[in-house]
């Protein structure tokens, strides 16, 4: 089982014909965006803390979040 930092292309890769590349460069696609997701969803969270802890007070970014 190769690991995640060893890339090997596939041997059938030019074999499987042009749907299955499709297929594997939107799965590529959707993985990417899920990934970025993520990462904007955490950024995001950081950011209510930072704002209702009050660190981004301390930065300059007087914004105000109504939680409860």
């Amino acid at each position: 089982m190769p690991t995640l930092t060893l890339r090997r292309r596939d041997p059938w890769w030019g074999l499987e014909g042009p749907a299955a590349r499709r297929r594997y460069r939107y799965h590529r696609f959707v993985s990417a965006m899920a990934f970025l997701a993520s990462l904007v969803a955490i950024g995001g969270a950081g950011m209510a803390w930072a704002i209702y802890l009050g660190f981004a007070a301390l930065l300059g970014l007087n914004l105000t979040i109504a939680i409860g």
